[in-house]
């Protein structure tokens, strides 16, 4: 288990990892961290719990947006499947009609 410090906001933090995800750790951190920075580009400088809500407040939002969008595509491919298993049924009725006629 080793220990990794992490770039947030301009501050660092210390984490407790599992072997080879220190790697991982930083890309996640870098990403944090110019999120941070973009926040306080455009709201100005705040104090650090309100930077880190900001920061996770975002991320909540595009969880949400992907879910939203992830719902959207597995209803419209349900739909699809749904069209697809009631035209199939509509073949094989016409097809037991026609052989019920002769």
């Amino acid at each position: 288990m080793g220990v990794v410090s992490l770039k947030i906001g301009s501050r660092f933090y210390k984490f407790s990892c599992n072997d080879g995800q220190d790697a991982h750790m930083r890309e996640l951190a870098e990403n944090l961290d110019k999120r941070a920075e973009s926040l306080t580009k455009s709201l100005g400088v705040m104090q650090e719990g309100q930077l880190l809500a900001m920061i996770c407040l975002l991320l909540a939002e595009e969880k949400h947006n992907l879910e939203r969008a992830t719902n959207a595509q597995l209803l419209e491919q349900t739909t699809e499947q749904m069209a697809q298993s009631i035209e199939n049924l509509a073949l094989k009725v016409g097809v037991l009609a026609e052989s019920l006629e002769q």
